[in-house]
Parts: C-alpha cells; structure tokens; sequence
C-alpha cells in the first residue's frame, strides 16, 4: 500500500520518484515536514532517484530555509547512490540557487522524462558529486 504524503504528489517511474508540491506555498514548519517525506521516499528499497518539480508555479516561501532542506535531502540520496533531480525550475528559481552559490551542487533538468534517464544516457550529465559527512558545500 502507498504512504499518503500530506505535502508531495508522489508518481513513481520506475526506480525514480518523480514528486511535485501539492502547494506552493509553505511555511517553515511544512518545509521541515515536507522534507522528511522526501526523506521518507529517498530511504524506499530500489529508489534510484526523486525528481522534484519546483513549477510551474515557483514555491512560495522561505529559501535559506528550503534551500537546506533540499540539500539534506539531497545528501541522503547520495549516502545510498541516489540522485536528486530538480525539474521545471524557472529563471527566477535558478537565479536564487546561483545567488547562493548552490546552482552547481544540484543536478537540473528540464522534466520528470529527462530525470528517468539513467545518469549519462543520451549525453546526459552526470549529477554534482554531493558532500561527503563533515565536508562543506
């Protein structure tokens, strides 16, 4: 039986999750909560990857803080060889991971079908090698 998610629409394909925000616009405390169902999905047996869409409507709401959770997340998937993928992530989005200086520690795509595709398929590139424990990003 599937988990009911509270603040994600879970599709998987095949061995990737492929995720979109049920709103967007969160508070802290959903960012926190909607982070550990990421969390949550990226722990599943078989799971190669989730792809996140971040449109077509931008997210609504605090990035610092958003921002770290992704990168948790992000870390976790790695711990287990999993990917990270950001999907439908619209100029003035990217421009905040760029501002941040994080647009290189995350691995883009344009849609959930480009995210399917096994790292380095199609010439594909293969995503950012994310932090090892204890280093910085």
């Amino acid at each position: 039986m599937t988990r009911p998610y509270r603040y994600l629409l879970v599709e998987r394909r095949a061995d990737v999750f492929c995720v979109r925000l049920r709103s967007h616009r969160l508070l802290e405390t959903e960012i926190n909560e909607m982070s550990k169902e990421l969390v949550d999905l990226a722990r599943t047996p078989g799971c190669r990857g989730v792809a996140l869409a971040l449109g077509p409507q931008a997210p609504e709401c605090l990035y610092s803080v958003f921002l770290a959770k992704l990168y948790g997340v992000q870390r976790v998937l790695g711990e287990r060889g999993a990917i990270l993928s950001l999907c439908e992530v619209d100029p003035m989005v990217r421009s905040i991971f760029e501002a941040c200086q994080l647009d290189h520690q995350f691995h883009f795509v344009k849609d959930f079908d480009e995210a399917v595709v096994p790292a380095g398929a199609n010439g594909h590139r293969s995503p950012p090698n994310p932090p090892q424990n204890g280093q910085q990003a």
